[in-house]
């Protein structure tokens, strides 16, 4: 009865409390107004939230294109034709794919526009609750409603607007929710089918399609099916081009760039075909004879990276244009075997791709594709014994020959045992794997040619015209090159396989997979995308110099703005190793607090004997940004004298008088005295010695000899007058010491022809000189 009677007071007083609080003569017009405020801004935020038109718009656009690609590939899978086309299956189901990722995230865009929404509209149900608003628009007869009826008719409006924004956002999301489910569906529909197909599809290709090619023929395919199976095919490839549209414009900006490169370098080109004995150290052999073809063989190398799942007649068209821009440069070769060679694999490269696509598998069909086999096997043979030594990347394009040889066997045994769909595979794929080697072998050089011209260009533009070694380029770039022409190789001849889809699944889900090793979880892609970042930075250090034309040669070396240009160039090398560095933990997926357990024991590490290693590495980033040591500058350290060739991070090489490159580390350099030869100047100051005799010496005509004569010498500082002094003075002879200065890499020879013009000058004044 206590708690009863309690609670009851309790609640009496909260009542007394409410009608004190809201008594008229405690609400005045300022609290009116500020709940009046409150509940606008209240409704402004809502509709913000709710006002999502132009995003809805984006998102249906979204979901419209899905749709449309949706129904294009519904179109194209639908046909069925009697010759098997798994390249085409695999395009369809890479791009499903694609769609029904790309359809999840508009799935969890809308789930979260519409939670959004939806609790806008559970906020508007709310939005009156504040007491004081509700004692105002209920209570008719207080006096200060006439004074705010205005406002309140206005809030009423856009309360009502409000509701009505957020009842057709919330309807537009739902019917959009309802198109992205209809398409997940479709999508999943899909899937399932080409999954179905390509179950079914695979083992039919291995299996006997028709009658071996000694058997009797059971049925002729109708004409329709070609026509059909044309039809199959235009679909596919205007689809593949309407998919890949980006990829596209990414190469046409790519050439469009390169073109205007080459434009802009078109001097040089002249100069370089009318003077070939002035550059004969830049070895410029496509660039020089076809610059614009040599660009198209490029560009056209490159399109494996983005055409792997293109239909079969697209790779086919694209191939051939390659082929026959190759042809040009190779007509141009002094090799005729070669160019008979290539031309007849061309042709047959052409007919058989034309034989496969369009011509149905009956016997007259099946008999033209053995002739043009056989006829591929004899060329491909003739092609590889004829290959010379000499040629550049002899043993790819021949062990690559070899490969054909074997598929072009393969295909023959298809055909005749009524595998036509697998010859036709074995047979594309023979004539691709052989001059697709022979045509990256273009691309690799046409590649060391882009950066040779543009090393030369830069040289030139500094002044400098004297040849250069260009085998540091050469050697720096070609096994990137190759790595990058090989994968290209094998992409492509994995593609026209139609084994390229199953291989790049299955390294995917190899690197993608989630390993752990104790509580450490990582995944092989991110250690693959660690030491390529690092391997990238460490070559794009190395060839930046080329880029801006440094060679390492040591009379450009000397030069005081080559020095200034080197240490910039240092510094640019260092900030993209470091910038590497930090790329690649980034990209290797790395949590920071494992991250400190292994920074832990690289102290460790460091403490117990990698002390040296990193006394290196902080002294080089000390010399780079101290500037007291440039490249080009004549020092003498360690008991070590010579001019600075390399400073990199761990140790810095000096190339001696006697031509011997000596590797000092960075540590004891920055710890000890150092001579610099060259640090404010390249002065250095000659001292001679010689003897002169005869009846009548006078001093003001031997200073008279000297001066004169040093001061025509070149590369003399003729703004320092010498220095002479008398050692020794006796009867009919004098001793003398001769200072002056000459520039630092000049000494020796500016000494030795001293002497040698002193003695004839004296010899003119009949003084004997020893």
């Amino acid at each position: 009865m206590d708690k009863a009677t309690g609670k009851a007071e309790i609640e009496k007083n909260k009542q007394s409390h409410n009608k004190k609080f809201l008594a008229k003569d405690t609400l005045t017009l300022g609290d009116y107004m500020m709940s009046i405020e409150r509940v606008d801004d209240n409704l402004n935020s809502i509709r913000d939230s709710t006002n999502l038109k132009f995003e809805v718009v984006r998102v249906e656009r979204m979901i419209d294109e899905i749709s449309d690609d949706i129904a294009l590939i519904r179109q194209n899978v639908r046909g069925r034709n009697s010759m098997i086309n798994i390249r085409n299956l695999y395009l369809y189901q890479s791009f499903a794919s694609n769609l029904d990722k790309e359809n999840d995230q508009i799935q969890a865009r809308l789930a979260g526009m519409y939670k959004k929404v939806y609790h806008a509209k559970l906020q508007l149900k709310t939005i009156l609750a504040d007491t004081v608003f509700r004692k105002l628009y209920a209570d008719s007869s207080l006096s200060l409603r006439t004074t705010l009826d205005r406002k309140l008719i206005r809030l009423e409006r856009k309360w009502a607007r409000t509701d009505s924004l957020t009842k057709s956002s919330i309807d537009s999301l739902n019917s959009l929710k309802v198109k992205a489910a209809d398409n997940a569906l479709l999508l999943s529909t899909i899937l399932n089918i080409i999954d179905s197909r390509l179950d079914r599809t695979e083992p039919k290709l291995f299996g006997q399609e028709v009658n071996c090619l000694w058997q009797k023929e059971v049925n002729d395919i109708p004409s329709q099916k070609t026509q059909s199976l044309l039809s199959s095919e235009q679909k596919a490839i205007g689809y593949y081009f309407n998919q890949t549209s980006k990829e596209r414009i990414f190469v046409l900006v790519l050439g469009i760039l390169l073109f205007i490169w080459l434009f802009l370098k078109r001097k040089l080109l002249w100069n370089i075909r009318k003077q070939k004995d002035s550059y004969y150290f830049l070895q410029i052999q496509y660039l020089n004879s076809s610059p614009v073809i040599s660009l198209l063989v490029l560009l056209l190398c490159l399109m494996p990276f983005f055409d792997a799942y293109a239909p079969t007649s697209y790779i086919a068209i694209e191939y051939s244009l390659l082929l026959l821009v190759s042809s040009v440069i190779f007509f141009k070769l002094k090799d005729r075997t070669f160019l008979f060679n290539w031309v007849a694999l061309v042709i047959l490269f052409i007919v058989s791709i034309l034989t496969y696509l369009l011509i149905m598998p009956t016997l007259v069909a099946r008999i033209w594709l053995l002739a043009l086999q056989v006829g591929t096997i004899v060329f491909i043979i003739r092609f590889r014994r004829n290959l010379s030594k000499q040629m550049p990347y002899y043993k790819w394009i021949k062990g690559s020959a070899g490969l054909a040889i074997i598929l072009s066997g393969l295909a023959i045994i298809c055909n005749l045992f009524g595998r036509f769909s697998l010859s036709g595979i074995f047979g594309m794929a023979s004539i691709f794997a052989v001059t697709q080697a022979a045509v990256l072998s273009v691309f690799i050089d046409t590649v060391i040619e882009f950066v040779l011209l543009q090393v030369q260009s830069s040289r030139m533009k500094k002044g400098v015209n004297k040849p250069f070694d260009g085998s540091m380029v050469i050697t720096k770039l070609k096994k990137p090159l190759l790595v990058v022409a090989l994968l290209l190789w094998i992409i492509m001849l994995s593609s026209n396989l139609n084994i390229y889809y199953n291989i790049s699944n299955g390294i995917e889900d190899l690197l993608t997979a989630t390993r752990t090793i104790g509580s450490i979880s990582y995944k092989l892609i991110n250690l693959l995308l660690f030491f390529v970042i690092i391997w990238f930075a460490h070559i794009l250090q190395q060839l930046v110099g080329f880029l801006v034309g440094e060679t390492g040669i040591e009379t450009e070396d000397s030069l005081s703005e080559s020095k200034a240009k080197h240490s910039r160039l240092l510094i640019t090398k260092l900030l993209l190793l470091i910038g590497g560095y930090l790329l690649a933990i980034a990209a290797s997926g790395l949590p920071l607090d494992k991250l400190t357990i292994i920074i832990g024991a690289l102290g460790v590490g460091i403490g117990m004997g990698l002390q040296n290693m990193v006394n290196n590495f902080v002294s080089g980033i000390i010399l780079i940004f101290d500037g007291s040591l440039k490249v080009g500058d004549e020092i003498e350290v360690n008991g070590q004298a010579g001019k600075v060739k390399e400073i990199g991070l761990r140790a810095i090489t000096l190339n001696t008088s006697d031509g011997a490159d000596v590797i000092i580390p960075n540590g004891p350099i920055l710890s000890q005295n150092i001579v610099n030869w060259t640090y404010s100047n390249d002065q250095k100051r000659v001292f001679i010695w010689f003897s002169l005799s005869g009846k009548e010496l006078d001093a003001n005509v031997i200073n008279e000899v000297i001066n004169d004569t040093i001061k025509n010498i070149p590369n003399v500082i003729s703004q320092k007058k010498p220095v002479i002094l008398y050692n020794r003075i006796a009867q009919g002879t004098c001793t003398l010491t001769v200072r002056f200065w000459s520039t630092i890499s000049n000494t020796d020879t500016v000494k030795s022809e001293a002497m040698l013009q002193l003695s004839n000058a004296f010899a003119a004044k009949n003084i004997g000189f020893e």
